[in-house]
């Protein structure tokens, strides 16, 4: 793996922790698990370079983006918790993505 992608990742892994420790300080239970999943999707990215740490991402970002819509759909209406859940879901995964893509057949 290229040293551009293991910097990010490493960014990446900082970000969701972060984000992890703030949503378990507003019990948003959902949410934490959710991220604990992408977490370790991201740990045997970057530790294991398997896909599959990849594709756990992946669907840990949908499950994130449904649990942001639903939660917030009530407090900022349904276009902007739209456009919001999806940046936050989003972002991790589509930037890895670009990261990762020259390098794909490479990881196991």
């Amino acid at each position: 793996m290229k040293k551009s992608s293991k910097i990010w990742l490493w960014i990446a892994l900082v970000l969701c922790v972060c984000t992890t420790g703030l949503n378990l300080s507003e019990g948003r239970w959902l949410s934490v698990a959710i991220a604990v999943l992408s977490i370790i999707g991201l740990c045997v990215l970057l530790f294991g370079q398997r896909k599959i740490g990849y594709i756990v991402m992946c669907v840990c970002a949908v499950g994130s983006f449904i649990v942001g819509v639903v939660t917030n759909i009530g407090v900022l209406g349904a276009p902007l918790s739209i456009v919001m859940s999806l940046i936050g879901s989003a972002l991790v995964p589509v930037v890895t993505g670009l990261f990762i893509k020259s390098q794909w057949k490479e990881l196991k």
